[in-house]
């Protein structure tokens, strides 16, 4: 009996990069990484743009994954919003644009590009509550609510108060024209290809929720959502990663 040969992981490469200083070389690369990925509903020049703008606006940083020839793998950005409401101080961070190619999903350089984030943070900002914030369609809701065990959205009402403002203020900000308040959610947005694949048993409870949430998304249209970045979900992520370099 042959026995298998263990599957090779692909070589990364972690990069970080401050968005104010990207290059349009890391950008452009960026840029078309994320076309392979969905559907725009802008023209190509205007979404560019409005890419680059986010990408280089101040408190953001870049996290670029490479293989070995150099190649984009995949990337994700934050920016960080430091505040203070109502006596309460946090840091809301921005994750925009996540894009990583299906042979360098699930890899540990991924999440531990994150963490290495964390050691400035308190240095700059000190010590606050942490809040991720995303605006998210069905599978990101899905991951994120699984990552961080649930997700808070300005339509459910177990949303505490001070999240619910908190986030509402944040997306319009963000998202100007296309900020739907009564809805509370994100217009004309560009879908990610694969949405509409048929959902696995598992995850169609979390699917419900968020359709319930989002019933037009199909339209492009985005949900905005905050999850609380706490010990517990750092331990548990930390955990999974660890598996991840033992396979």
């Amino acid at each position: 009996m042959t026995s298998k040969k263990p599957k090779t992981r692909l070589k990364l490469n972690a990069r970080i990069v401050s968005g104010p200083e990207a290059s349009d070389l890391d950008l452009d690369a960026m840029w078309r990484l994320r076309l392979d990925y969905l559907d725009l509903r802008l023209p190509e020049q205007e979404d560019w743009q409005r890419f680059c703008r986010f990408c280089r606006k101040e408190r953001t940083v870049l996290a670029l994954f490479e293989d070995a020839d150099g190649a984009l793998q995949g990337y994700f950005t934050f920016t960080f919003e430091p505040i203070a409401r109502t006596g309460r101080k946090a840091l809301l961070i921005h994750s925009k644009y996540y894009y990583v190619r299906t042979a360098a999903r699930g890899h540990p350089k991924i999440t531990t590009a994150a963490w290495r984030l964390l050691p400035g943070l308190l240095r700059r900002y000190g010590l606050r509550r942490l809040y991720v914030i995303a605006f998210a369609f069905p599978t990101s809701f899905v991951s994120l609510s699984r990552t961080f065990g649930g997700a808070m959205t300005i339509q459910d009402p177990a949303t505490p108060n001070w999240e619910r403002e908190v986030l509402a203020d944040f997306s319009r900000e963000q998202a100007g024209a296309d900020w739907d308040p009564e809805a509370g959610v994100i217009r004309y947005q560009s879908v990610p290809q694969g949405e509409n694949r048929p959902v696995p048993t598992g995850i169609q409870a979390l699917q419900a929720r968020y359709e319930g949430f989002n019933p037009d998304w199909q339209d492009g249209v985005s949900l905005p959502i905050m999850m609380k970045l706490d010990a517990p979900t750092v331990w548990s992520t930390m955990k999974t990663n660890l598996r991840r370099m033992l396979r």
